[in-house]
């Protein structure tokens, strides 16, 4: 099972107040220059969604939003619009096969134990069709914690992940870091990866 228990506890319980947090997504230079890869119309899939920000800013622009989440709490905050598909469940759920032109996994992969990310790398690899594109947002660096809020998080570095997603047929094309602040106050340095799925 590609979940932590404990990190989904914590957001079917805040998901309300998760929800009114990071919601300028859409503003967001990373955000755009992804949103402006994809081909116009196309199927996106908001991986680890959380309270369907960027789902909602996708859907807005036009492209066909499938929003994947493990709490089910985070996807009630999302499924008044119809229009977005949305799906429950670990990452174990993620089956579908050259299903998406843009895989938006912000900030979720963090939270896989370290010894099944290289699973849930396939299935992502899998899902995303070819020329698809793929941005990650994750935790830099190599440690293993929880957070104050009992939140798992597993960092990666830029040669470990870069290597991983060559091996599954993924070319990166840039990488950019930002230090910003968690949820629980905690300052950590975030590292953006955008990559394509080769032919």
């Amino acid at each position: 099972m590609t979940r932590d228990d404990q990190t989904i506890a914590f957001y079917d319980k805040e998901a309300p107040a998760y929800a009114k947090h990071y919601t300028d997504v859409a503003e967001s230079e990373r955000f755009k220059k992804f949103s402006g890869r994809i081909r116009k119309g196309g199927d996106v899939l908001d991986l680890g969604c959380g309270a369907g920000n960027a789902a909602r800013a996708f859907h807005a622009m036009g492209f066909k939003v499938t929003a994947f989440d493990g709490s089910e709490g985070m996807l009630t905050q999302i499924r008044k619009i119809t229009e977005i598909t949305t799906i429950c469940s670990d990452f174990d759920g993620l089956d579908m096969v050259e299903a998406f032109d843009g895989i938006w996994a912000n900030f979720c992969l963090q939270h896989v134990p370290r010894a099944e990310l290289p699973a849930v790398l396939d299935r992502i690899a899998k899902a995303l069709r070819t020329d698809g594109w793929l941005l990650i947002g994750i935790h830099s660096g190599t440690e293993t914690r929880r957070d104050n809020l009992g939140r798992l998080y597993c960092h990666h570095t830029e040669a470990d992940l870069t290597e991983a997603l060559k091996k599954r047929g993924l070319r990166v094309h840039s990488v950019a870091f930002s230090d910003s602040t968690g949820y629980d106050g905690t300052p950590f340095s975030g590292m953006t990866m955008v990559a394509q799925k080769l032919g």
